[in-house]
Parts: structure tokens; sequence; C-alpha cells
């Protein structure tokens, strides 16, 4: 017997892989990360620095917009630390970790702003380098 929806996305806030660079601030450490993925809820990103798990974080991060793509538009928010891999050895930035972030406070505005820039760039195209 097939289901229908075995392969439809799970997430009740849709996703996508979009890499933007943000920065990530505590009372000891303040660095700069780049998101593999991005909702509304929270974002999966790559930091050259161990961050432990449940760290909560202050967040300023810069969405694009623009016919070009090269304004910024700021939120802020913070989040916490919900996941921590060690990228291997061999990877492009060896040393460095991919975390995972849950916006814990976050202001609707700030939420909708995420919400539109990624429902805006779900069908879109991936670049290919050329």
């Amino acid at each position: 017997m097939k289901h229908k929806h075995m392969n439809a996305e799970r997430r009740r806030h849709p996703r996508i892989n979009e890499r933007l660079q943000f920065r990530l601030k505590t009372d000891s450490f303040d660095v700069v990360a780049e998101t593999t993925d991005i909702s509304c809820i929270g974002a999966y990103c790559q930091v050259n620095k161990y961050i432990p798990l449940m760290t909560i974080l202050e967040i300023v991060l810069g969405l694009p917009y623009g016919d070009e793509g090269n304004e910024l538009e700021y939120l802020q928010c913070n989040g916490v630390v919900v996941r921590v891999d060690k990228v291997s050895p061999d990877a492009e930035v060896p040393g460095a970790y991919n975390i995972a972030i849950f916006f814990s406070d976050i202001a609707e505005r700030e939420k909708q702003k995420i919400a539109r820039f990624v429902e805006a760039h779900r069908h879109m195209p991936t670049d290919v380098a050329g």
C-alpha cells in the first residue's frame, strides 16, 4: 500500500536552503555564521567555533531584497543552540561545526520577515555557476 504523502515536507514552517551570513553573540563571543537552511523558527548554519548545546544567542540577520538582492533588511532575535555536529576533517572548512538554532525569542514582525523571504525563495531556481 502506497502512502500519498510519504515524501511531503512534514515541517509546520517551510524552510529553504539559502546561504545567508549573520552574526551570533553572547557575553563571551561574537562570531559570523552562514546558514545552510532557514525557516521562520530557526536556522541550520556553520560556525568556526564550538558553541555548546543550549547556549542562548543574540542574532542579527540580514535578508537580501531588491531587484539584485544587494540590499539587506536586518532583523534581530534571540535563539538557542539545539544541535551541534562537528564537520568532517575533510570538509571545505576543517574545524567547523554545524549547529541548529531555534529562534526562542523573536518578535512576530521579525518572524514574518523571514516567512516572506522563505516563501519568495521557495520555488526560485538555484543559481548555477558557469
